[in-house]
């Protein structure tokens, strides 16, 4: 496989009208230190070397990362041999972070695809802090934004959920998770990469179709395509976008009513202004509670639509009820009373 050395010459030669670079110009900000997570798939390939272009020019500060689960045995060690020869060639450090298959699902104790990811963001966020940075970059494409707000759709969503993938998150205390390839087709970076001569590695378990994003992307998207509409991705994306800004706009409404309705805090329980409360709207007032719990950062995984429908009645319901995480509720005459332990 070729490895591509990067040189001032070579830099001159490529296209000012490339459509990953233009995508990682708009979204990267200068003097910023970032890690890039890298698997050795076209995604994140091309998400290291258009960095690695564009560093000079932004003045950036680039490390790389792979995670080996241990999942395909010598097949995985090869790929992380791989990342680290190409992260050499870019002149890019490159750590490899190793964890077991049985480590993956004790740490997560979900199912095998919720466990990898839980884990490696766990290492890679371990792995921003070592090195300085404080972004933590990842090469999902439109493709991935598409499969993503279909899988949403089918097991049940709220708005958040169409909204699909943000381009950017907080992921850890000082740490910023970044999508800065987002808007581009995976078609483009395919032909980014073939334009440079470079290869990438390609995962078998890809192509296992007993896995649920498989399956999307493998049997369902191309059957919508076919037999509903032959834009169905571009009609997905458009939804999603319609959702992220109608979220953004809830969002700043309910952060602004939260600050107007928090009577007292404490390390294990607020008080809320209940009366205010109950002059808004039922999806104003879920969305200000939500918000409590991203400030707290109380767990949110099992509060699904009819706990925060529980939660938002003791506004105007007195009553008392325990959420998961270990958190009650309750509320008798005056204001609503939530803790934590």
């Amino acid at each position: 496989m070729r490895l591509l050395r990067y040189n001032s010459a070579m830099r001159a030669d490529l296209s000012s009208n490339d459509n990953v670079l233009a995508a990682l110009r708009s979204q990267i900000k200068s003097s910023s230190s970032i890690l890039i997570a890298v698997s050795g798939g076209p995604d994140s390939v091309a998400l290291l070397l258009g960095l690695a272009e564009l560093r000079a020019e932004f003045g950036l500060r680039l490390c790389a990362a792979h995670v080996n689960h241990g999942w395909r045995g010598a097949e995985a060690d090869a790929d992380a041999a791989w990342v680290a020869e190409l992260g050499r060639q870019c002149d890019v450090p490159t750590e490899i972070l190793t964890v077991t298959p049985t480590q993956t699902l004790e740490l997560a104790g979900r199912s095998r695809e919720e466990g990898a990811r839980d884990v490696r963001y766990q290492l890679l966020i371990e792995s921003a802090r070592r090195h300085g940075c404080g972004q933590v970059a990842v090469g999902h494409t439109a493709d991935d934004q598409v499969e993503t707000v279909l899988h949403h759709i089918l097991r049940g969503t709220g708005l958040a959920g169409l909204g699909g993938m943000p381009a950017q998150r907080v992921l850890a205390e000082g740490i910023e998770l970044v999508r800065p390839m987002l808007t581009i087709p995976r078609a483009d970076v395919l032909a980014y990469l073939s334009a440079r001569g470079q290869s990438f590695r390609h995962d078998v378990t890809n192509e296992d179709v007993s896995l649920t994003r498989n399956r999307l992307r493998h049997d369902l998207l191309p059957l919508l395509r076919d037999q509903f509409n032959p834009q169905v991705e571009s009609a997905l994306l458009r939804l999603a976008d319609h959702a992220r800004e109608t979220v953004d706009v809830l969002e700043v409404l309910a952060r602004r009513l939260l600050a107007e309705v928090v009577l007292s805090e404490s390390e294990s329980e607020c008080r809320l202004d209940a009366a205010r409360l109950s002059n808004e709207s039922l999806p104003l007032i879920r969305e200000t509670l939500r918000q409590l719990w991203v400030r707290r950062d109380w767990p949110r995984q099992e509060m699904g639509r009819r706990e925060w429908d529980r939660l938002a009645a003791l506004v105007t319901h007195p009553g008392a009820i325990d959420l998961p995480g270990h958190i009650h509720a309750r509320r008798a005459t005056g204001p609503l009373v939530i803790r934590h332990g």
